[in-house]
């Protein structure tokens, strides 16, 4: 008569041996993982951000590179403030350009959209005469967001040949205007959205003060500014978008995801969050693992 374990303790040896097998980082719990910080991580099993969708698209640049791939909380979240703006400006088009490659990991572009909890937006614009415009590409703003204009050689410098038409590097661009009312209401919806919180807003200081003063002026409540003003991070680079990080899922904490420097404001907020266990450390999983295989071999399994 050979012995045979209960059925109710298979499952558990099992799953603790997979566990010792394939590591921390490769685990998943059904849904899409991030894993290690922005800079250094990778992404499992994320969700695609479809190329075309209610209130926004991913430009041709941007579609080509194939770089739409987020977690589930980062996609969610930016159908969520697309769809929002649209419904408060009629017709509007938010630009998404990078998040991350399929699996996460690095790209040439960039030094973080490498754990799927990144992404590019493009700024809304509107033309000369406030019409919004589509958002095809990013375009660099100065201090009052408008259109940095290109500059005409020097006149010690004359062009050696007339450039062909069109191709004027010197030749005004189409005036572009940042449009204060919804790119506000896309700030505003990022940080009030109820079920994803956003850490950063990487975005050039003299937007962000023309937000925050736009804000004022339509008298936003003064806990959603200061939330605006907390998160947004000024960064010289980001003149022409805004680079948008959210915070770890609580669930994905366990799995090896790592936030750097939350804000201040949601301290509390993640310190209180019923988080599940973590596994249990590598190396214990792995002795473990090896104690598993060795009883089940000496029971005939």
């Amino acid at each position: 008569m050979s012995l045979r374990p209960p059925a109710c303790g298979l499952l558990p040896c099992v799953m603790l041996l997979l566990h010792g097998c394939v590591g921390q980082s490769l685990l998943t719990d059904g849904s899409s993982v991030s894993h290690g910080t922005t800079s250094t991580g990778a992404l499992r099993g994320g969700s695609v951000l479809p190329s075309r969708g209610d209130g926004y698209y991913i430009p041709a640049r941007w579609r080509d590179r194939r770089r739409n791939y987020g977690t589930d909380e980062l996609v969610q979240l930016l159908t969520r403030v697309a769809r929002r703006v649209g419904q408060v400006h009629r017709g509007s088009l938010l630009g998404v350009a990078d998040l991350s490659l399929k699996g996460g990991g690095p790209t040439i572009e960039h030094k973080s959209h490498r754990s799927g909890r990144d992404v590019d937006l493009v700024f809304y614009h509107v033309d000369e005469k406030g019409k919004p415009v589509k958002p095809e590409e990013m375009i660099e703003l100065d201090k009052d967001g408008l259109r940095v204009q290109p500059t005409s050689l020097p006149a010690t410098q004359p062009a050696a040949r007339p450039p062909p038409p069109g191709d004027d590097p010197t030749e005004p661009l189409p005036v572009r205007k940042l449009d204060l009312d919804r790119n506000w209401a896309l700030v505003r919806a990022l940080v009030l959205d109820p079920k994803v919180s956003v850490q950063w807003v990487f975005i050039g200081r003299p937007i962000s003060r023309l937000l925050l003063r736009h804000a004022k002026r339509r008298r936003e409540p003064a806990y959603i500014i200061e939330r605006a003003a907390t998160v947004m991070h000024h960064a010289h680079a980001h003149m022409d978008h805004m680079h948008v990080r959210i915070f770890c899922a609580p669930s994905d904490r366990a799995f090896g995801c790592v936030d750097r420097g939350p804000s201040r404001w949601l301290k509390k907020e993640i310190k209180y969050i019923d988080s599940p266990p973590p596994p249990p450390p590598r190396a214990t999983s792995d002795l473990l693992a090896r104690i598993v295989v060795r009883r089940l071999r000496s029971l005939g399994l």
